[in-house]
């Protein structure tokens, strides 16, 4: 038997250079901009990365870590316009034009003359419900996956009930390290909320794909002109889903306690009772808030921001949170000339609201009031249509050209024989660094295309 002392002076194993050079590149790798074109463009570099760049377990590790703490980069907007049987068209923004995907690739599933509509997105996940033939359709537009469900027994024609919107989600916890945008349809929750033919009922029911059926149909009674509008989105406020109702209103179902309840607007706000005048947020807080423009004619642009909250006595009630002037944010270099806003979506990951305007599309970010423009164009009048924003992360494609390919695939390779036993720490770190210029480099400068 050795002794201690034997064994202390018997030399360290040595270090498998090849092994810890492929730890440290993907770290490298994986911190890539999770944009479009950046892992194609990478992967174009030498066989190595391309490897670890189409690894499965690569491409979750890079969702997880640009998914931690903020949204899935923004690909594009659904644009619905408000008509019936219109397939919704995907619209790509003024990102980067290596970046932008083709709008083909997101062709929602639709057959004209049956009734078909788009109610948003949601957590990489769409949903679509089809009236004719009475189902909804939860639908994964990166890979066009699908999953179709029959209206619960308690919508259906017979008992006077009919579908007006329907919200989806992710149910997976994010507690638990679950990152939203690699979903992939386990779990998820769909709601339906509709009314009855006379206008008198709301109805809304849920579904959970963990039990694979449909919950209890939960009931309220409400006055026959409470509407709920096919044009506006749901919202996600903590455990309910929120939509607006004619006049202003916000219609509120709890899916944990199965309550449904209306929320009149507030009392101080005396627009005409036009749903375009109003849009459902959510506050800085992740509460219940109410967009309001304050003048009908829409090109004052003044929007009000109220938030539902507690008062010191314990009443639930509106407060006004803010006023933002648009005009004095959006100058567009005009001297004089007309303009006019609209808010046509909302993006719950950036707390933002969608305003078209005869300039464009714009996205204004409701605490910072910061404002990107995202669709360039100029039109004397804007058009009735929601937008639906749809995050994800794109690590799907593949490249069809690369300028010097050969030069800095055969300098790759040459860095990558060097054994880590045989350098000093300096050598590895000028290793590291190296990497991370010459990525920078092919990031910006060499040209590829995202199929």
């Amino acid at each position: 038997m050795s002794s201690p002392s034997a064994a202390a002076s018997s030399p360290a194993p040595a270090l498998d250079g090849g092994v810890i050079l492929e730890e440290i590149l993907e770290e490298i790798l994986l911190r890539l901009p999770p944009q479009p074109s950046s892992l194609p463009r990478a992967s174009l570099v030498c066989t190595r990365w391309r490897r670890i760049l189409s690894d499965p377990g690569f491409l979750s590790r890079f969702r997880e870590h640009h998914g931690r703490n903020k949204p899935p980069p923004l690909l594009g907007f659904f644009d619905e316009e408000f008509r019936r049987d219109k397939r919704p068209i995907f619209k790509l923004t003024t990102m980067g034009r290596w970046d932008r995907i083709p709008p083909a690739r997101f062709s929602a599933p639709w057959i004209r003359g049956e009734g078909w509509a788009f109610f948003g997105c949601r957590h990489g996940l769409a949903l679509l419900i089809c009236q004719k033939r009475r189902e909804a359709v939860v639908w994964d537009p990166l890979t066009g996956h699908q999953r179709r469900l029959a209206f619960p027994p308690g919508f259906c024609r017979k008992k006077g009930r009919f579908v007006q919107n329907a919200a989806v989600m992710c149910a997976a916890a994010v507690e638990d390290g679950h990152v939203h945008g690699d979903c992939r349809f386990t779990p998820f929750r769909l709601a339906l909320v509709g009314s009855d033919s006379d206008g008198t009922h709301k109805f809304a029911c849920l579904y959970e794909s963990e039990s694979g059926v449909w919950g209890d149909v939960v009931s309220l009674e409400t006055t026959r002109s409470t509407c709920v509008c096919v044009a506006k989105p749901s919202v996600l406020v903590r455990n309910s889903f929120c939509w607006l109702v004619s006049g202003g209103g916000i219609l509120e179902f709890d899916f944990e306690i199965q309550s449904l309840v209306v929320i009149q607007k507030p009392a101080d706000v005396n627009v005409a009772a036009y749903h375009w005048s109003f849009l459902v947020v959510r506050t800085q807080h992740s509460g219940l808030g109410l967009a309001v423009f304050s003048e009908p004619d829409y090109q004052s642009g003044t929007i009000q921001l109220w938030e539902r909250k507690s008062n010191r006595d314990g009443v639930v009630g509106w407060e006004l949170q803010k006023t933002i002037q648009l005009d004095g944010l959006f100058s567009f270099g005009l001297t004089g000339e007309p303009n006019a806003f609209m808010m046509q979506g909302y993006d719950e990951d950036s707390n933002a609201i969608l305003l078209s305007t005869f300039y464009g599309e714009y996205m204004l970010q409701l605490e910072s009031m910061q404002f990107i423009n995202l669709i360039e164009h100029q039109s004397a009048c804007i058009f009735t249509r929601t937008y639906y924003p749809y995050r994800n992360f794109y690590v799907i494609g593949n490249p069809l050209s690369l300028s010097a390919l050969g030069v800095f695939s055969m300098f790759f390779l040459t860095i990558g024989n060097w054994r880590v036993a045989e350098c000093a720490g300096t050598m590895l770190k000028l290793y590291y660094q190296t990497i991370l210029y010459v990525m920078c480099y092919l990031i910006s400068h060499v040209e590829c295309y995202v199929s």
